[in-house]
């Protein structure tokens, strides 16, 4: 999943490793209409969601499969589903304010190039890679300035003990491994994992308001076998979060 901010639109990723089946979507987080990309399924499975910025949602192609290395890229236009361009030979870097960073795979000792993002021609600027972290990194806090992602803290760490000892006093339960926190305005927002009987991990993601006082709790997967990360995100205050691994839910987030 990625996030557009200029556009307020997410891009979505889903993929069925039994059936070998990839599918792309755009979901417009002020309509909430979602649209699948027409993509041939054969084609699908070995293309993979890069990022989402300028509007575009822009997919990976795979030079070597057994490796997984990146090669090509296409770009797809959100508001109608239609294929914009494809550079065969390039791989997907990153996206800075003037387009999208990209580099060839086959000699990655050459600068970078600078990529127009609505028509895939070089723009004829080029950078080193620590030119091109900088830019990327820069950008980054400038398109997600309105959009918070939780900080991971891990079992062992002192934020977690913290975490864990206001999630045993407020909701009697015993938050292990690890968890992920997100503090607003007015808000606390936890994900954390308990024990099932089984051994396996159960999921839950609670918000609170920052007098501690529970506003709502629900899980959000169970039967895991370990922990991940960023499992919720907030934009434009509403919460943003994947139920049982295969539903979008958006909660708003009152003040």
């Amino acid at each position: 999943m990625r996030l557009d901010s200029s556009a307020a639109r997410l891009a979505l990723e889903v993929r069925d490793p039994d059936l070998l089946l990839t599918r792309f979507y755009t979901f417009n987080t002020h309509t909430h209409n979602l649209a699948q990309l027409p993509l041939p399924e054969a084609k699908a499975w070995w293309q993979g969601l890069e990022d989402a910025e300028f509007g575009n949602l822009y997919l990976h192609g795979y030079g070597n499969r057994q490796l997984g290395q990146h090669k090509g890229i296409s770009a797809y236009k959100a508001a109608d589903q239609s294929k914009l361009w494809e550079v065969a030979e390039m791989a997907f870097y990153g996206t800075m304010s003037g387009g999208i960073l990209a580099y060839n795979p086959d000699r990655p000792e050459l600068p970078l190039q600078l990529i127009n993002p609505q028509t895939g021609a070089p723009t004829g600027s080029t950078c080193s890679q620590q030119e091109a972290a900088e830019a990327v990194a820069q950008y980054s806090r400038e398109r997600f300035q309105d959009c918070l992602y939780p900080v991971l803290y891990r079992q062992g760490e002192a934020y977690f003990a913290q975490v864990q000892a206001f999630l045993e006093e407020q909701l009697q339960v015993q938050a292990v491994l690890a968890l992920e926190y997100a503090e607003t305005e007015a808000h606390l927002v936890i994900s954390f994992y308990t024990s099932e009987e089984s051994g396996k991990l159960k999921n839950e993601l609670a918000v609170f308001d920052l007098d501690g006082k529970l506003h709502q709790k629900m899980e959000i997967a169970s039967q895991l076998n370990g922990f991940g990360s960023d499992t919720f995100f907030i934009f434009n205050h509403k919460l943003y979060f994947i139920l049982n691994k295969d539903i979008l839910q958006v909660f708003q987030l009152l003040a």
